[in-house]
């Protein structure tokens, strides 16, 4: 079938002179199993008076969709109540196991008033498309809350793995403004009733205003033996129509994409003006293992409707995953505006916002913290005693997060005396958490002074030192303070370190500030510092140092080699919409006297960025925009840096604009989370997004098994490793804890090891705790392709 074929008779026996949305359906299975699939269709007519629903079969469909057997009558769905529809579905499966196909024929009703769906099951359908069986009653959906919609349909399949078929419902709300597609499914017992409906559930990213049709349909899309959803829709604006599909990839036992959701594709050569209805279904017609995209809509000029179909390949950006990766827009969303973000050793990943930039929320104490378990949907909601608003962070030596100062009162900001830790183990029972647990903030000693935006770094004795920041006057405070584990104790006023000063623990124990901060530099250059005797080493040959306002730092991997990188940025005038740099730098501060060198620049340049360290020793770049809060000139497309080669590749191009308060982790499968988005005060983003580096799709993952958890510097771990002889390298990976394009947690250790082909394989763990401070870490290898394997959590002392 190439491009669209018309339905013969589509209008026989009357008109399906409907307007908008009055819905249509397709269905493909071997009715009479002789091996070929046969089609299935469905209209509702409207010639006058009461509508009425009729369907009827396409025999033997070939391998590009044309029906090759003829076309048998149409027959009347019996007891058609609805006066007026919009939206109608139609799906074949055996629902009672009776090794015969049945019929579920489905509608909108759209009266004055509250709309409602309804389906019912035809049994024991024959090769002519007959009932044998009778009909069931009407069932009606539940809690269906739209008042008006604009297209829906229905597919029956298995979508929770547990060998039951599932009966799964897409409707398309249209209130006045932005429309919104959602769905829900239930398990269809022996009887045509639904056991357990879920809830209606959100098609993220539906950014379409005025629909006339949609479709849904289930397969394996990439061959992993787990199903995958798509959703079709017809986009109505003024002027010509189009046809777009978008796939949720993974259903979980819940019947929900846990690995979210790709772009919208269009249909090519969508050649509509007005649509009256459509549908999809999913079929491997030529049997090569592809399900193929079918497509049917009706179109709805002045005159007679005329049902069309047509099959396209189910275009997909698994295509170009190989080199570009591929982005997924999830369901879940944060809870709250994602402005601090950590990643805890348990897997979880805590999101946490304080008053969320929001004087009204810090006057009402309300203040925000969610840990999500990834992968799952699921999110626990510890209380929050503090405003952690602009909070600097940093690991513990036992793998808590140590939360410092915070907001005391906005416009002008004050900075807060508090410092509060995280313990994954405490808080509220919560079956979701994998510890138990909700978790929960502890209060700890206060500082002797206030800070808002200042940096704290893990140090190598297993302290941590909080530097900088907004005090409690709102000047700044230059007294940095150590705690060791009980207590805080000031060290001698340090340089004027600007607000969330880039700060490197390196391995002699000093710290290198790398120029990035936010804001402005102070008129500090980058420098090496000793925090135990104030010493200052100036570091020369940053470009445009003037513009690392939110720029983003990293200690490349391996940290062993103590090279940082500077990473864009912007003017350090605040709102000032200054244009932000494409530039970036390399210092090796293992030399004598190091100089930064210009790097090769971003293909874009930007600010709000974030930055993260990828198993493969290579670096991620993604979010922020060319002029500071410009959604506008956001940056879509990530970027990854390859140290070896000091060369950027642009990946793939993420949905949502990541600006101010945006943050990005990697997660223990390689992946990367990135969320928020903070432009102005109330403008909060939600909405997670998940990234799958190349890597992901160059091969088998190999998997590795520490002999042991506990570690300590020096040691000699005893790994095993799948295929051992193909492992190429070793690392541990420290997890991020990010805010406002500054993470000086995250930090790459490279493993040596010998003997490649031994299982198991021995790793040497580094010496000094400056490149490796105590605390979690994920210990990946990877193959000779450059795959890591599944982070494991290791705890290094």
């Amino acid at each position: 079938m190439v491009g669209f074929s018309a339905i013969p008779d589509w209008s026989a026996g009357g008109t399906a002179r409907s307007g908008f949305g009055i819905g249509a359906g397709v269905a493909v299975a071997d009715l009479d199993g002789d091996g070929t699939d046969d089609l299935v269709v469905l209209r509702v007519d409207t010639l006058s008076g009461q509508n009425a629903g009729y369907y009827r079969v396409g025999r033997n469909l070939d391998d590009e969709g044309a029906v090759t057997g003829g076309w048998g009558p149409w027959q009347e769905v019996p007891d058609w109540f609805s006066w007026e529809n919009a939206g109608a579905g139609i799906s074949v499966a055996d629902i009672d196991g009776d090794g015969r196909p049945d019929l579920v024929v489905f509608m909108v009703d759209a009266p004055a008033g509250a709309n409602a769906g309804y389906y019912r099951v035809g049994w024991a359908v024959d090769g002519d498309g007959v009932v044998t069986g009778g009909w069931g009653p009407w069932q009606e959906v539940p809690n269906w809350f739209s008042w008006e919609n604009a297209g829906a349909d229905i597919t029956v399949a298995d979508i929770d793995g547990d060998g039951r078929p599932d009966l799964v419902v897409l409707m398309v709300d249209a209130p006045a403004g932005a429309n919104a597609g959602f769905y829900r499914s239930g398990t269809l017992g022996p009887t045509g009733a639904v056991v357990g409906w879920r809830p209606w559930t959100l098609v993220p990213d539906w950014r379409f205003w005025e629909n006339a049709g949609a479709g849904i349909a289930v397969a394996d899309l990439d061959g992993d033996g787990v199903p995958e959803l798509l959703v079709l829709t017809v986009d109505a604006p003024a002027g010509a129509n189009a046809g777009y599909y978008s796939v949720g990839w993974g259903l979980d036992e819940q019947g929900r994409p846990a690995r979210g959701w790709g772009p919208w594709e269009a249909v090519p050569e969508w050649r509509f003006w007005e649509n009256a209805g459509a549908g999809a279904v999913l079929v491997d017609l030529d049997r090569d293992g592809e399900p193929e995209l079918l497509v049917l809509t009706v179109d709805a000029p002045d005159g007679e409707d005329v049902g069309y179909l047509r099959i396209v390949p189910v275009v997909t950006d698994l295509a170009e995953a190989a080199t570009r990766g591929v982005w997924r827009l999830l369901e879940t969303d944060t809870g709250v505006l994602a402005v601090h973000a950590a990643l805890l050793h348990t897997g979880s990943v805590m999101f946490f916002a304080g008053s969320s930039n929001d004087p009204e929320a810090h006057a009402d104490h309300a203040y925000g913290t969610r840990v999500w378990h990834y992968p799952s949907p699921y999110l626990s909601s510890p209380q929050t005693p503090v405003d952690l608003f602009c909070c600097g962070h940093a690991f513990t030596a036992d793998g808590r997060l140590l939360a410092v100062g915070g907001t005391e009162a906005y416009d002008p900001f004050h900075g807060l005396r508090q410092a509060v830790i995280f313990d994954q183990t405490l808080g509220p029972v919560d079956p979701a958490s994998p510890t138990g647990t909700t978790g929960a903030w502890l209060v700890l000693q206060d500082m002797a002074d206030g800070r808002w935006y200042p940096t704290v770094v893990a140090l190598p004795d297993a302290r941590e030192l909080a530097v900088s920041g907004l005090g409690s006057d709102g000047t700044l405070n230059v007294v940095p303070e150590v705690r060791d584990g009980t207590s805080w104790a000031p060290l001698p006023p340090s340089p004027p370190w600007p607000m969330y000063a880039h700060l490197f623990l390196l391995a002699d124990g000093r710290l290198f500030y790398s120029g990035g901060q936010y804001g402005g530099n102070n008129g500090l250059r980058p420098a090496v510092w000793d925090p135990a005797t104030n010493a200052v080493h100036a570091v020369d040959g940053l470009p445009d140092p003037m513009l690392r306002n939110q720029c983003a730092s990293v200690l490349l991997p391996p940290a062993q080699e103590q090279r940082v990188m500077v990473i864009g940025g912007g003017g350090w005038e605040v709102n000032a919409m200054a244009p932000a740099t494409a530039t970036t730098a390399v210092v090796d501060l293992r030399e004598q006297d190091p100089v930064y060198r210009q790097a090769a620049p971003l293909h874009t340049a930007r600010m709000h960025l974030c930055a993260v360290l990828l198993p493969d020793r290579t670096v991620l770049v993604n979010g922020g925009a060319a002029m500071e809060e410009s959604a506008a000139l956001a940056a879509l497309a990530a970027e990854i840096y390859d140290p070896e080669l000091d060369e950027w590749t642009v990946v793939a191009a993420s949905r949502v604009p990541r600006l101010y308060h945006s943050v990005s982790l990697l997660m223990p499968d390689g992946r990367v989370v990135t969320a928020g988005s903070n432009p102005q005060r109330l403008d909060e983003e939600l909405r997670i997004e998940v990234y799958s580096p190349p890597y992901l799709f160059a091969g088998p993952r190999p998997e590795c098994t520490p002999e042991r958890v506990e570690l300590h510097h020096g040691e000699v771990l005893r790994v095993r490793v799948t295929s051992a002889a193909d492992l190429s390298s070793a690392c541990l990976i420290r997890p991020g804890a990010t805010t406002h394009s500054c993470d000086v947690e995250q930090r790459l250790v490279d493993l040596p090891f010998l003997g490649a082909g031994d299982d198991p394989v021995e790793l040497t763990l580094p010496t000094e705790p400056g490149v490796a401070p105590p605390g979690w870490y994920l210990l990946f290898v990877l193959s000779s392709a450059g795959v890591p394997s599944q982070g494991a959590w290791v705890h290094l002392t």
